[in-house]
């Protein structure tokens, strides 16, 4: 028998309305272009076995939930709003920012920012407007790390703290060029920042094959030290977990 349905969102106790909120916020972030509200009230108040006060809810009071969750810090409102930039959904992105999203945060768990994800998700719509409210064109992010490149998880990034990268750094690796001209020329990113483990954007374009936009940045000879370093640290810490498992292998005799 089919599902009655039940008129009311003023029904709905500040639980409901947060299960709500939860059920539209996930059909937006997987692209559903038809969202029935009335639908998932409807779910909620019939799945109800025990009845409750009426309540009477305000958009305030709808909105409540997730401009808490920012407020805090939570993850999933994290993992949604970048959901949202990994669609180019920019009204749904707004709405955030409306609620009290500061958009040159951190992801709590990814840590990487919007700016940069939209980058790195060639979302070039979402990166100008990210831009125009405000977000740190310079500002860096944790790379992607090997491990989530080979498994390519969808839902989570793994992030390597020891490769933080500027969203033109990221362009450059990926051999964006049009990007790379739009966050040179209109957003006036610095080309010549060193990171942490001495990678420069022009270098990780060579690194990477991207002749054109090798060609594009300008040339940058610093950072030596710093890769040779990471590079340094890199080895000893493969040596280490070699001796570790010949050790494990092979335990001393008593």
């Amino acid at each position: 028998m089919a599902t009655p349905i039940v008129t009311g969102a003023e029904r709905l106790s500040p639980e409901d309305l947060e299960e709500l909120h939860i059920r539209i916020a996930t059909a937006a972030s997987l692209g559903d272009q038809n969202v029935n509200t009335g639908a998932f009230i409807s779910d909620i108040l019939v799945a109800r076995r025990d009845p409750v006060p009426l309540y009477v809810s305000t958009p305030d009071d709808d909105d409540e939930p997730i401009r808490l969750g920012i407020a805090t810090n939570d993850l999933k409102v994290w993992n949604s709003i970048f959901k949202v930039i990994k669609l180019g959904q920019i009204d749904a992105l707004d709405h955030f920012v409306e609620l009290g999203l500061n958009i040159n945060l951190l992801h709590p768990m990814w840590h990487q920012h919007p700016l940069y994800y939209a980058v790195q998700s060639s979302q070039t719509n979402m990166m100008r407007h990210l831009i125009n409210l405000g977000a740190d064109v310079n500002a860096f992010s944790c790379a992607p790390s090997d491990i989530w490149k080979a498994i390519n998880i969808d839902i989570m990034i793994i992030p390597d703290r020891e490769k933080p990268r500027t969203p033109l750094m990221c362009a450059a690796e990926m051999g964006n060029l049009n990007i790379c001209k739009i966050l040179c020329e209109t957003a006036f990113a610095d080309p010549m920042l060193v990171a942490s483990d001495g990678q420069t954007a022009q270098r990780l374009a060579a690194k990477n094959g991207h002749k054109e936009i090798v060609e594009y940045l300008p040339a940058n000879r610093d950072g030596t030290f710093l890769r040779l370093k990471c590079e340094f640290l890199i080895l000893y810490r493969l040596h280490c977990r070699r001796l570790l498992s010949s050790v494990v292998a092979y335990p001393p005799s008593s």
